[in-house]
């Protein structure tokens, strides 16, 4: 299982470096629609939808959303940073949720909530990944490696400390010692990557404690997919990728801190 997961890995990194870094903002749109496409089709399945017809629709419409959404929002960074903040509060009432209600038993029917929560999940993320990648692609590629820190970083520490559960009843794997892990990997990161983008000392501050905060936010997303994946009983949102699952069972923690990233760098960095 870890050697598919590696061999799946591997080529799929270096696609997306090569992509973040190379390629034309307009490119990078249309394969994060397509990635987000499928991620549709897999939330049509974890919203109770079974037919694959009724499923492609979802996918389809949440596709338009997202193209119409970028088009008219796009130019209006006032707007988006409103949608952002929205989306934040969504995080953390789902926090509160997972934390304070857990899972509900699995079942088969149709959720109209979590269908309507799907364009909150899927939509956001995209623009905030576009707007990102209007500061520079240095500036997408760190937001999105820092989640590939952190997920590093919550391995190692909790496979040599991992003693106390974090969300036992979401995901049994995961520990406290490896959210710390997390962090302090996503920090220090963040610190040398401060540096690179020539910020200064209070910039290089601010940006410590919002890739802390993005990184809690990105554990958030992680539990959500597998509450609902709980909630449906199932173990994975797809197949398409080997040895990883589903499309949102990678881009789960993107979904969550993409749009908290967007907000707080455009507010303290970009803007600063």
């Amino acid at each position: 299982m870890l050697k598919q997961r590696v061999l799946t890995a591997i080529p799929l990194a270096i696609l997306v470096i090569w992509g973040i870094l190379t390629q034309p903002a307009e490119i990078i749109f249309y394969a994060l629609s397509v990635i987000l496409a499928i991620a549709g089709w897999e939330w049509a399945r974890l919203s109770g939808i079974q037919n694959p017809l009724a499923r492609i629709v979802y996918a389809v419409i949440i596709t338009l959303a997202i193209y119409f959404s970028y088009q008219y929002l796009s130019v209006s960074p006032e707007w988006l940073m409103i949608l952002f903040a929205i989306t934040g509060f969504y995080w953390l009432a789902a926090t509160y949720h997972m934390f304070m209600k857990g899972p509900k038993p699995a079942e088969s029917r149709v959720s109209v909530i979590k269908l309507f929560i799907g364009f909150i999940v899927l939509i956001p993320p995209l623009l905030a990944l576009m707007h990102i990648r209007e500061q520079g692609a240095e500036w997408l590629f760190f937001c999105l490696s820092i989640i590939w820190v952190a997920d590093i970083g919550a391995y190692f520490s909790g496979k040599r400390f991992g003693k106390n559960k974090l969300a036992v009843h979401l995901s049994p794997g995961k520990t406290r010692e490896g959210f710390y892990g997390a962090v302090f990997a996503t920090s220090a990161y963040s610190f040398f990557a401060g540096f690179y983008f020539e910020l200064q000392y209070v910039q290089i501050f601010m940006l410590l404690i919002i890739a802390a905060l993005g990184t809690f936010i990105s554990v958030v997303g992680d539990l959500f997919i597998s509450l609902l994946k709980r909630e449906q009983g199932l173990k994975d949102t797809g197949a398409i990728l080997p040895g990883h699952g589903g499309i949102l069972d990678r881009i789960d923690s993107v979904t969550s801190s993409a749009p908290l990233f967007a907000l707080l760098l455009g507010l303290v960095i970009f803007n600063g």
